[in-house]
């Protein structure tokens, strides 16, 4: 790219076996030379606060503010967006996240890894958004995958210190790491997925919150003036329980998101169409709860893939203080 440039431009690329995959791209090449940084948003299309905070960024971001690279990607996933989709793409009901590039011939969705791969494959620090969708009530927090090189960990949490959220997590276990998420940081791509924002609603206080972050990133990075804020963070710790139902049914949830709830702890019931109940739910250990379903809709049978969104009920982390 030209330096002091902007160019923005829609991806597109057909799959052979379906639908083409479009990735519009936002790219501002600063007036002199730096890193390249990847600010992406709408791998789940409703999670719109990330959304929204990628297009702030392409509008307040000039080259002459910028050192190095910012390629900005307000809706990676297009089609499930206009679809108005949760989570799973609409074309296989595959979970983007999950999946790395090299097999693009197997499905859409690694399809459309593979093109998103061509766009973000040259970074330094990547920022993947996230929130909770609209069945989806999430607590603000920060993931950091620890992966990698010590280098690209460490570049990857100081990413994390410039979010103006409570809780920053150190995700160790590679099992509950998102694949792509992997794939970067061992390709040396300092990264981390924040997870801010609920049931769909872009307020005002979450997409600054993300873009927020962002701007602290790229100064942590050196490609913007300033410094970067460094709040005080608590830790969210390293066991995690995902509560799902055995059955379909109605969820009546007796807690909210980032609520510390302690061993035992009532934390709602199912009950059949009737209004009886089915089964109750307690917590495993003293943690806080990361997001909970707030749709009453609970359906155990719907398993695309093998994935349990649609069965979820709670997710409960520990505290590192309590570890």
């Amino acid at each position: 790219m030209t330096r002091g440039s902007v160019q923005r431009e829609i991806v597109r690329k057909k799959f052979k076996k379906g639908p083409a995959v479009e990735i519009p791209v936002a790219t501002i090449t600063g007036v002199k030379d730096g890193p390249t940084f990847v600010f992406m948003a709408g791998m789940h299309a409703g999670e719109y606060a990330g959304i929204k905070a990628a297009q702030k960024l392409i509008q307040s971001t000039t080259p002459g503010m910028l050192k190095g690279r910012l390629i900005v990607i307000p809706v990676i996933s297009t089609r499930a967006f206009m679809m108005r989709n949760m989570q799973l793409s609409p074309v296989d009901q595959r979970e983007v996240h999950y999946y790395v590039p090299g097999s693009p011939d197997s499905s859409y969705t690694e399809f459309q890894v593979d093109v998103l791969w061509s766009i973000i494959k040259d970074a330094t620090f990547l920022i993947d958004t996230h929130a909770g969708e609209f069945a989806q009530a999430l607590m603000p927090w920060v993931p950091v995958p620890m992966v990698g090189t010590r280098r690209t960990q460490d570049a990857s949490v100081a990413i994390a210190e410039g979010y103006g959220v409570e809780y920053i997590e150190l995700r160790r276990a590679r099992e509950r790491i998102p694949g792509l998420a992997i794939y970067l940081a061992e390709r040396g791509i300092a990264n981390v997925w924040a997870e801010i924002g609920k049931n769909g609603l872009p307020t005002p206080e979450d997409i600054a919150l993300h873009y927020d972050g962002a701007v602290a990133a790229l100064q942590t990075a050196g490609m913007l003036s300033g410094a970067p804020p460094r709040p005080k963070h608590k830790y969210i710790g390293n066991r995690r329980v995902a509560i799902n139902a055995a059955q379909s049914g109605v969820w009546y949830p007796a807690i909210k998101e980032g609520d510390i709830v302690e061993r035992g702890q009532y934390l709602g019931e199912l009950r059949n169409y009737f209004g009886d109940v089915l089964d109750t739910y307690r917590a495993p250990f003293r943690g806080i709860v990361l997001y909970y379903w707030s749709s009453s809709a609970i359906n155990h049978r719907r398993r695309p893939h093998g994935y349990d969104w649609h069965s979820g009920l709670v997710s409960i982390a520990s505290l590192a203080e309590d570890d």
